[in-house]
């Protein structure tokens, strides 16, 4: 008896722990299974990185180790690429395309400004350019908005403070360039560039022309008439210079005379130029230009001194180019500028038919 019933508890017991295995597995199974439903099932998933980071370092080098998940996998089409893992979670959102723009026909330079996109303030920027769309050139640009070789990082504040364009300067003529941006968090962080885009430099322009008040063919003949003692004579024509130009520092009209005065061979005598006024009692006898008017289509021009007085106050018109108008020191379209001669003999100068001197009007682009 006492061995039947040692025989049965052995059987019941295993039974008992038969059936505490069974509901076991149920339950293992239920705890193991992941997100559900009528249709499909995640096996297999996780919920961030977990672990932990640490960093450590001396004066010359510096190590950011991480323990836990690290998934460098990514699914990808030709627009959009799925970053998960760790490492995607800690870099920056990748730079949409920047706006790359010539805005003022410039030879020598052009503007960018950077989008942000979702990044937070203290991200930081590195600006790509090539020549090729960044097959064998890449430089970046610097802090002074020259190209060079290395990447410089700043975040959006410090490229373009009060959100004005970044100015790259030093560029070639006529040149194509493609701009990216590159995005980066922290110290280990920089990601994938952006897209590129393309703006064009245009080649260096200056062009001038010349013409009086009744002349636009030369050569132009200005006629003072008859000069009296003691009176001021105004030529008859106003001589007209106009230039236009893309020249970041603008244009400048001169002008020069031969004869550093009014020349008579038949007299031997010179009524000199002179930087004074021709009415003062003081000026027995001289020679000048004066300005008149200044206008341009696009930017703007200016009479400069001594030229830009009025009345009869005249500048030199001697054998130096004298600097009578410019264009201040800005690009400048259909920039014009219009003067006269003027001038006074003295009672005791001697007449004559052929007071003369030839005018030289010059202008230049200053690129």
């Amino acid at each position: 008896m006492m061995k039947f019933l040692l025989k049965k508890f052995s059987l019941t017991t295993f039974a008992i722990f038969a059936m505490l295995l069974f509901i076991g597995l149920l339950f293992s199974s239920k705890v193991l299974a992941g997100p559900t439903s009528t249709s499909y099932q995640i096996i297999d998933y996780g919920f961030g990185a977990g672990g932990i980071s640490t960093t450590s370092g001396t004066s010359n080098y510096l190590l950011q180790g991480t323990v836990g998940e690290l998934e460098m996998a990514s699914l990808s089409s030709s627009t959009y690429m799925v970053w998960p893992g760790l490492t995607y979670t800690l870099q920056a959102t990748v730079s949409a395309a920047p706006t790359f723009t010539n805005p003022a026909n410039y030879y020598n330079k052009l503007q960018l400004s950077i989008n942000q996109g979702g990044n937070l303030s203290d991200t930081i920027y590195a600006i790509g350019i090539s020549t090729d769309g960044f097959v064998s050139d890449s430089r970046y640009v610097q802090a002074d908005g020259t190209l060079g070789g290395p990447p410089v990082w700043n975040t959006y504040a410090v490229w373009q403070p009060s959100a004005n364009p970044v100015i790259i300067i030093g560029l070639t003529p006529g040149t194509t360039y493609y701009a990216r941006i590159v995005t980066g968090k922290g110290t280990f962080t920089k990601g994938p560039p952006g897209p590129a885009v393309a703006a064009s430099t245009v080649n260096p322009t200056f062009t001038y022309s010349l013409q009086t008040t009744n002349q636009t063919n030369p050569p132009f003949a200005v006629g003072i008439g008859v000069v009296n003692g003691g009176q001021v004579t105004t030529s008859w024509q106003k001589i007209i210079a106009i230039i236009s130009t893309n020249s970041n520092n603008g244009g400048t009209v001169y002008i020069n005379g031969a004869n550093s005065g009014l020349k008579s061979t038949q007299t031997s005598h010179t009524i000199a130029s002179v930087q004074n006024d021709l009415s003062s009692g003081g000026v027995t006898e001289g020679y000048g230009a004066r300005g008149v008017s200044v206008s341009a289509s696009v930017g703007s021009m200016e009479l400069l001194s001594p030229y830009n007085l009025g009345g009869n106050n005249v500048g030199p018109v001697n054998t130096s180019k004298n600097p009578i108008a410019d264009s201040f020191s800005a690009p400048v379209s259909i920039g014009q500028v219009n003067f006269e001669l003027k001038a006074k003999a003295a009672t005791s100068t001697l007449a004559a038919t052929d007071y003369s001197d030839t005018v030289t009007v010059v202008a230049s682009g200053s690129f």
